[in-house]
Order: C-alpha cells, then sequence, then structure tokens
C-alpha cells in the first residue's frame, strides 16, 4: 500500500483554499467578530453572518472580552447552509479519515487539520500565524457536545502552542485552591462538579479545562457548561431552567449552560492543589483516598488522548509531567448526595491530614507511550487472555487499541466487560491488514506493537522491545523470533518446532516506530493474506533499519481454527506479494 504523506506545501495550500473559501461566505453574509480571553490569549472568533452564533459562542461567553486590534489568535467560521459556500474537496480519500480526527498523510508540524464526522466539520490553523478555519455543513445538525464545547480541537492546538494543554476533566475550588477531577464518562466528574457548585465552590469547568504545569500546575476554565445524564437532573433542582432543549430524541446527555446564572462562581483560574480521581461506590458516604501515579495518569490521559486530534508524544510527556507534580487521590463518590461537595471542602482545607501513598517507583521515570494494535474477528475465545497477556507486560504507558474486524459471536460483549479502558473499534470484516490500518492511523503513541487475539507475548517482552529500539535511534523496527505452539489441556502447552525456523515476517514479534509506517506505508488492506510479508518488503526495498535479537519475542498459538491453517502457497498471497516485490523492482529498473 503506497505513502499518502502530503507535504507541508501541499497541506498549505489547503489551508489558504479553506481560507479562500471563507472569504467568499463572508463576502455573501459580512463578517461578525467576537473576542474571548482564553488562557490568557485573546482569540478573534470571525464568523460569516450570523447563523453560527447561538450554537458556538454561548459556552465561551463567560470569557468575553473587549475588540482588539492584534488578537493572538484568529478563528475564521463558516457554514455552507447559511451562505451557500461549499468547503474545498479533501486532498485525500475517505479512508485516511479517523475516529478521532486526524488525517492520516497531514503531519505537518505547521499546518494542524483535523476533520470530524460527528459534526461534519473541517478544523485546520496555520501555527505559524495563529489563524485558523473552522467550516461545518449545517450547524442544525451538530451533535449536542459541540454546543457545550466549541472548537475544542482548534483550542487543543493553539493551547499547546501555549505550553498548556486541554484536559477531560471537571474542576472545582474553594478559597483554598483547587481539584481536578479526571475520568471517562460516567466516572462521577460531572456530578461532583456540579454539586459543589450548588454548594458555593468556584468552577472551572465540568468536561474540558486548561491546565497549564509552570511555574505551578494551575488550572483554567474554557467552558461554562455542564454535561449530565437526564436521570440525574432532580438531583441539582437550581439548574432545570438551564438545561437546553434537547436537539434530538434520544440526545444521551443534558447540556447546561451555567453562564450567566452562576457567573460569580466561574472563576478563569486557579492554583490547583490535587487531582482526585472519581470513584463511584457502593456506600453512603464519600472519602478521599491517596492512590499511586499511573492509575491516576491513565485517568488523566485515556479520553483526552481519545478524542483531541495530534495528541502524542508531546501530550504524553506533558500530562506525565503535570500528573508528577500533585499529589493523586481517589474521591470514592458515596450515594449521600449532600456528602460529596462536604467530602472535598474538607479535603481543600487541610490535605495534610490525608497520607499519601509511598512514592510509586515508577514515578520519576519517563515512559514512552506505547499503543497496542489487537484485530481479532470472531474471538470470543481468546480476546481476554490476549488483553490480560499485554496488561500483565506491566508497563504502565499502554494505548490498548482493539479493532473488531466484524466480529459475529460475542467479542464486543466480551470487551465492554473487561475492566480497564480499551478503545474500540468496530469495522465491517476487512481482513487483519485493514484492522491493523484502523488502529496505526488512531494511535496516540510514538511506538506501535500489534498483538494477534489468539497469540501471547512473552514475560517482560515490551520493556525488552522498548529498551532495544531506544537503544539507537536509528533503528525503526526491532524484532526477534516467533515460537509456535499449542495447548494440551490442563493449562499445559506444546512448543512446535524452532523458532528459528519459524515464519520470519510475524508482525507480533516487533515494536515499530511510528514513523515506520510513514516511510514504508500501511499494511495492504487488498491481502487478505501475506500482508506481513508485503510490508517487510517494501521496509527493506527502501532500507528500513529493522534490528533482529535473537530472543523469542512472540508466541504463536496454533489450535486448529488459524486464519493460515491448511491455505496452499497460492491462497496465502505467497505469488501475489512475491509479483508485487518484481513489479516495484521493475518500475525502479525502468526508472533508473
Amino acid at each position: 500500500m503506497g505513502k499518502s504523506q502530503k507535504t507541508e506545501t501541499e497541506q498549505l495550500q489547503f489551508f489558504e483554499a479553506c481560507l479562500q473559501r471563507f472569504n467568499l461566505a463572508a463576502g455573501c453574509t459580512g463578517e461578525v467578530k467576537r473576542y474571548y480571553n482564553v488562557a490568557g490569549t485573546i482569540v478573534c472568533l470571525n464568523f460569516a453572518g450570523n447563523a453560527m452564533l447561538p450554537y458556538l459562542t454561548p459556552a465561551l461567553e463567560h470569557l468575553g472580552t473587549k475588540e482588539v486590534l492584534n488578537p493572538g489568535a484568529t478563528i475564521h467560521v463558516w457554514d455552507t447552509t447559511s451562505t451557500g459556500i461549499q468547503m474545498v474537496p479533501p486532498p485525500c480519500t475517505s479512508a485516511d479519515f479517523t475516529d478521532r480526527g486526524d488525517i492520516w498523510g497531514f503531519g505537518s508540524k505547521r499546518i494542524k487539520t483535523a476533520f470530524h464526522w460527528s459534526e461534519y466539520s473541517v478544523n485546520i490553523m496555520d501555527m505559524e500565524t495563529n489563524t485558523g478555519v473552522y467550516w461545518v455543513s449545517n450547524p442544525m445538525s451538530f451533535p449536542y457536545w459541540v454546543y457545550s464545547s466549541p472548537f475544542r480541537t482548534l483550542f487543543h492546538w493553539l493551547m499547546e502552542k501555549q505550553d498548556c494543554q486541554l484536559l477531560h476533566a471537571a474542576a472545582v475550588g474553594t478559597a483554598d485552591g483547587a481539584v481536578l477531577l479526571p475520568g471517562k464518562g460516567g466516572s462521577g466528574k460531572s456530578n461532583t462538579a456540579l454539586s459543589c457548585l450548588e454548594k458555593g465552590f468556584f468552577y472551572l469547568g465540568d468536561d474540558y479545562v486548561i491546565v497549564r504545569k509552570d511555574p505551578a500546575p494551575a488550572v483554567i476554565s474554557l467552558y461554562s457548561t455542564a454535561k449530565i445524564n437526564f436521570d440525574d437532573l432532580p438531583k441539582f433542582p437550581s439548574m432545570h431552567n438551564l438545561v437546553q432543549k434537547p436537539i434530538r430524541a434520544n440526545q444521551e446527555k443534558a447540556v447546561i449552560f451555567l453562564h450567566p446564572a452562576f457567573g460569580g462562581q466561574i472563576i478563569n483560574e486557579m492554583p490547583l492543589k490535587a487531582i482526585l480521581a472519581p470513584e463511584i461506590m457502593k456506600q453512603a458516604h464519600s472519602a478521599i483516598k491517596p492512590v499511586s501515579f499511573w492509575p491516576v495518569m491513565r485517568a488523566m490521559s485515556f479520553t483526552t488522548m481519545s478524542q483531541l486530534p495530534g495528541v502524542g508524544a508531546h501530550t504524553h510527556e506533558y500530562l506525565n509531567e503535570f500528573t508528577s507534580g500533585l499529589p493523586c487521590y481517589s474521591i470514592r463518590l458515596g450515594s449521600d448526595h449532600e456528602d460529596i461537595p462536604k467530602t472535598v471542602a474538607e479535603f481543600l482545607a487541610n490535605p495534610e491530614k490525608y497520607e499519601q501513598e509511598g512514592e510509586d517507583p515508577s514515578t520519576g521515570n519517563h515512559k514512552p507511550l506505547i499503543s497496542v494494535i489487537i484485530p481479532v474477528h470472531n474471538g470470543e475465545h481468546f480476546i481476554v487472555e490476549a488483553v490480560q497477556n499485554v496488561l500483565s507486560q506491566n508497563y504502565p504507558a499502554i494505548e490498548l487499541i482493539v479493532v473488531d474486524d466484524g466480529s459475529t459471536d460475542q467479542t464486543k460483549s466480551i470487551i465492554e466487560q473487561i475492566p480497564y479502558d480499551i478503545r474500540y473499534f468496530h469495522q465491517p470484516n476487512e481482513g487483519p491488514a485493514s484492522a491493523r490500518n484502523r488502529g496505526i492511523r488512531d494511535a496516540s503513541g510514538d511506538f506501535i506493537a500489534f498483538l494477534d487475539a489468539d497469540d501471547l507475548w512473552p514475560e517482560n517482552n515490551l520493556y525488552l522491545l522498548l529498551d532495544e529500539i531506544n537503544s539507537d535511534q536509528s533503528v525503526d523496527v526491532v524484532r526477534g523470533y516467533a515460537q509456535l505452539f499449542k495447548n494440551t489441556g490442563n493449562d499445559q502447552v506444546e512448543y512446535l518446532g524452532n523458532p528459528k525456523d519459524s515464519f520470519a515476517d510475524y508482525i507480533g514479534a516487533g515494536l515499530y516506530r511510528r514513523s515506520a509506517f510513514h516511510k514504508t506505508g500501511l499494511f495492504d488492506p487488498g491481502l487478505k493474506f501475506g500482508e506481513d510479508s508485503d510490508w517487510y518488503n517494501r521496509a527493506r526495498e527502501i532500507k528500513l533499519i529493522i534490528k533482529r535479537l535473537e530472543v523469542v519475542t512472540l508466541l504463536v498459538r496454533r489450535h486448529g481454527k488459524n486464519m493460515t491453517e491448511g491455505k496452499t502457497m497460492l491462497e496465502l498471497n505467497a505469488l501475489k506479494v512475491f509479483k508485487k516485490a518484481l513489479d516495484r523492482q521493475r518500475g525502479e529498473l525502468k526508472n533508473e
């Protein structure tokens, strides 16, 4: 599969074309400008006409400020429905779009680009001039979270440049300081923040806030909204009149606009005293207990890195340093709603009495993020063991991605019951190459590893591979050998053959720099078999640096239902893979 990397010139040309379309739209409707102070940067939102203002400005009104001549950033905003101006066609295919919004092949440091399917919006920013463009086809089809947190992607890029970080978390405080409440949906962070707000706390956000690590940890308000389940609304009687009318009949959550009703309590910035990771418990009263670094780090980063385009090593390292600078606790939420703000207030008034857990020895050691991709098709008998095997590596900084390639068994429901944060994607049955590509495009880590659902890794495999690839920055891939095995019953296994005689190009036997796939391209989705040999052939042809270790780094299970079981060389695409390599060689000779 060929490479689809866009040059910076091509990406800049796309940005300029988008800006020209905005100018055409503004020429039809006129320009309407609004100014907001976002973490000390004055941002001008320049709308083509008035149509988008009711959708995209209410959540930001608490940050409103007067007009300035030279704002720190400008975002040009338009829609096709009210202006009649279409967006420029994308210079890529739909296969390059990802769930998170990243566009595969758009890797410019200067031009940041994202496309969000859910709102059908294009987000693009020139980081050199701090100029952005936001386009949507029809604002009336926005999902509810766009109203509650508009321009999230563009603010993420802008704040990263200001040495700040958008974070999926809530934050509240008192005169004694603020606490951060990270966690995925359903963890209790929104209910905790709103119950504190009703009891007079300062409020900085419910869903997304901005954090800054230097010179001291601080939290900064971005949106004056909250999102909660409709079933939880009776707990907050003072907010009933602030709930936005649902825009869709099956809307998942209620959106509450807290400004100006709670304007006196919505504060722009506060120093942070601690991180409290919410946990819903079956008990009456709430309690705060110390916890170690990595569980809180995972709670901090999981949804942030799942939702924001362009995250990667920088985001992981930033959150690592930020979290390391604060004491970490779990707030175990009881059923007594009134007890929650009391518990938080008592903590802020006297945090010293809450004994911190002994320092996690891994806290001081930077751990780069490894994205582990597990493609699975009808793997109900193996998927739990595969996930447990990954976690048993005891490597703390893992992003676990499971791509379900059209399973028709219980794979999905089994994955949903696994008590670990998994990024789960489902697609029609297109083969393992397509599934792995889906994972690569959505991965956040600078390092990528693959494990088929029916295979396993030896103990400490990730540490071994990471140490080897980090010891030489020129190495693109480090890999060992695969050992075949089969289960013989009673938890016994039988090893089959010599690892050095096994198939040389098992994908799961290696650790890959993400950049290896930018250099070589992705796996060929047209190959249902042989995609591994084809990728390694292409990698060797461009002289990708692959380091081979004299150790076993993958255990390949034989169980009678392997995809390759009983297939002929023709069925395994061996001739097709060979012909592809031959055609590339002939093409090179012809060009010479």
